[in-house]
């Protein structure tokens, strides 16, 4: 976050083995709150909430938005479609209408 305003984690980084959700989100959050501290400025992360099951979609944005706490606000929700298809993105939006959602398509040739 020091470098940039906006970090994703990406296609890779959707709650793999090497990367799990529950172990990551504080270490980030506890990074975005450093930056923010230290550089004053406002900083959002895009969290890759992508799965093939509506219901753990959602679980993992619940957990995400708990982690997050006071900054929710800062956390946008990545929606690969390629994977999850227009009715994740409709599930997330109809879920959480209140955050940013972004919808990722690349990288599958």
């Amino acid at each position: 976050f020091a470098l940039g305003d906006f970090i994703k984690n990406d296609e890779p980084q959707g709650n793999q083995v090497f990367c799990p959700t529950r172990k990551v989100m504080p270490l980030i959050v506890d990074s975005l709150r450093r930056a923010q501290d230290e550089t004053g400025a406002a900083k959002l992360f895009s969290a890759n909430i992508t799965t093939d099951d509506h219901y753990e979609m959602c679980a993992r944005a619940d957990y995400i938005l708990e982690t997050f706490g006071a900054d929710a606000d800062k956390v946008a929700f990545l929606v690969d479609g390629f994977v999850g298809g227009p009715g994740m993105i409709t599930t997330a939006r109809r879920q959480y209408p209140n955050q940013y959602l972004h919808y990722h398509r690349a990288g599958h040739g």
